[in-house]
């Protein structure tokens, strides 16, 4: 065990631990073979060298940070966090006013190679809404993004504008790649979304491999989220779609349905159509996520607060036919189930966005929360 302990770069981690867990995550990014744990491991021992990173904090609520940082185990998430050089995180340096900005501009205009991890949505209108230092958020992305190696989006804010950007949206709150792209015109504007809420440590791990193990972005839905994580929907992997299946809903909360730890659609669930890996990466030590308490509100989604409220009603754009009952369903997935869940993937796939996330690029308008949509 000495042997192996001195053997991995990482303080507290055995060699063979670190390999299992590259093999691990080398799964999660869609890596097979005998050579796949190698190549992982190789990019994670490339950390060693300590890559810079920027993290900006506009208009959030923390919890992104509190996730990622405060891991409650020692995940590789929690030891590469350790590894990296943290140049400027406003709520966690000892650094403040021309200090910490002092920081800030030291590594985005060194030319060295940095990541930007955006967390929080830009202010548009008015821009001041949100400023640092004298500069407003709108400013210090638009600079930080031109010249980072890559940029990152943690959480529904900076990836949709959250809440923030619910109507009427008095601070005309964006995500960063619609800021970019939408709002100041950039074209082809690079920015990976990995909008859970709170963002998750072992999403944006998964993330920072891939890019280093690829050297290049992952393929992107039409939203922006990395297929390789978010290119299947709550639903596809819920510990409940057997019950979904079966026909058995919970009809309203406290029910004996829900005692047995029932279906939760008909009281709400978003996860029909919320692409996420939520029930694969958990939070707090892989421990809990939303559907072991209550319906899945889809948070990963852009606009959630306007198209999927009020959150108990059903989930648009997946209809069951008419008031499906386990009577009607029967053992198994019977034909009126298999009629609702045959459309949504014959929709998906006459889409295009079967096994490949959100809606097709450029027809993200075409949603409609009254009529639904493929």
């Amino acid at each position: 065990m000495q042997e192996n302990q001195e053997l991995s770069l990482f303080p507290g981690l055995s060699r063979r631990d670190f390999l299992k867990s590259c093999g691990a995550l080398a799964a999660v990014i869609g890596l097979s073979g005998p050579m796949a744990a190698p190549r992982v491991a190789e990019a994670m021992q490339g950390l060693a060298k300590r890559p810079r990173v920027v993290w900006s904090l506009f208009q959030e609520c923390l919890g992104c940070s509190v996730n990622l940082l405060q891991s409650r185990r020692p995940t590789p998430a929690q030891l590469i966090l350790q590894q990296i050089s943290l140049d400027y995180h406003e709520a966690v340096m000892a650094a403040a006013g021309d200090e910490a900005e002092k920081c800030f501009r030291d590594t985005v205009d060194s030319g060295e190679d940095f990541y930007y991890i955006v967390e929080g949505s830009i202010a548009t209108t008015p821009p001041e809404a949100i400023t640092i230092h004298g500069k407003t958020a709108a400013d210090i992305c638009l600079d930080t993004y031109k010249k980072a190696k890559a940029t990152i989006a943690i959480g529904n804010c900076a990836c949709y504008g959250n809440v923030q950007a619910s109507k009427p949206n008095p601070t005309g709150a964006m995500g960063v790649g619609d800021y970019l792209s939408k709002f100041v015109g950039l074209s082809e504007v690079k920015v990976i979304n990995s909008p859970r809420c709170p963002g998750q440590a072992e999403d944006t791990l998964a993330i920072l491999a891939y890019v280093m193990v690829h050297g290049t972005l992952p393929e992107l839905d039409s939203v922006g989220r990395p297929l390789f994580l978010f290119g299947q929907t709550v639903h596809d992997n819920c510990e409940r779609r057997g019950h979904f299946d079966a026909g058995e809903f919970v009809e309203h909360f406290g029910d004996e349905a829900s005692r047995n730890r029932w279906c939760f659609y008909k009281v709400g669930c978003k996860g029909p159509v919320t692409y996420a890996p939520c029930p694969v990466n958990k939070w707090n030590g892989e421990i809990g996520w939303p559907v072991h308490a209550g319906p899945c509100i889809g948070c990963a989604e852009p606009d959630f607060w306007d198209k999927f409220s009020p959150f108990y009603d059903k989930a648009p754009g997946f209809r069951l036919p008419g008031d499906i009952t386990p009577t009607q369903i029967g053992v198994g997935l019977g034909a009126a189930a298999a009629i609702g869940i045959g459309a949504h993937f014959m929709g998906q796939a006459a889409s295009g966005r079967l096994g490949k996330g959100g809606p097709v690029a450029g027809k993200e308008d075409e949603f409609d929360p009254e009529q639904g949509g493929s």
